[in-house]
């Protein structure tokens, strides 16, 4: 195992971090800006329409920006776990940005096509190249 670490195993796992952690942060800027402006005075917290499904959207947003941190250091410390939830993460993450861009009060769409191409980059980092059963493994 110590000579898959040494080799393209390592890099893999440290940009796999590095995306968890922009994830993090870029989701928690977006999913606060969605629960702000659903908590706005003078916003009806009852809507209609597919904007009903905001505060659910922000709600599962933040949860996955929370747990980023978690599955990070779970693939940083090599916890058999942690590629399946990743994996779960990013699926989770991808139908997040994809129901995003169907928002039609959102300003620009830049939240979900972030959050969209992270998922996209961190399951490509993921599931490419020859190291993926030795990272399902170690």
């Amino acid at each position: 195992m110590q000579d898959t670490l040494s080799g393209g195993l390592r890099p893999k796992i440290i940009a796999i971090v590095v995306l968890l952690i922009v994830q993090c942060l870029s989701g928690l800027y977006f999913s606060l800006i969605l629960i702000a402006e659903l908590l706005a005075p003078g916003h009806p917290v009852i809507v209609s329409g597919i904007s009903i499904f905001t505060g659910f959207a922000a709600g599962v947003a933040l949860v996955v920006a929370l747990a980023s941190p978690v599955i990070a250091w779970g693939l940083w410390t090599l916890k058999p776990w942690a590629r399946q939830r990743c994996t779960l993460l990013e699926l989770l993450s991808l139908g997040i940005g994809a129901f995003e861009l169907l928002e039609p009060r959102l300003v620009s769409s830049i939240a979900p096509i972030t959050c969209l191409v992270i998922a996209a980059l961190i399951l490509v980092v993921l599931y490419v190249g020859p190291d993926v059963r030795a990272l399902s493994h170690a």
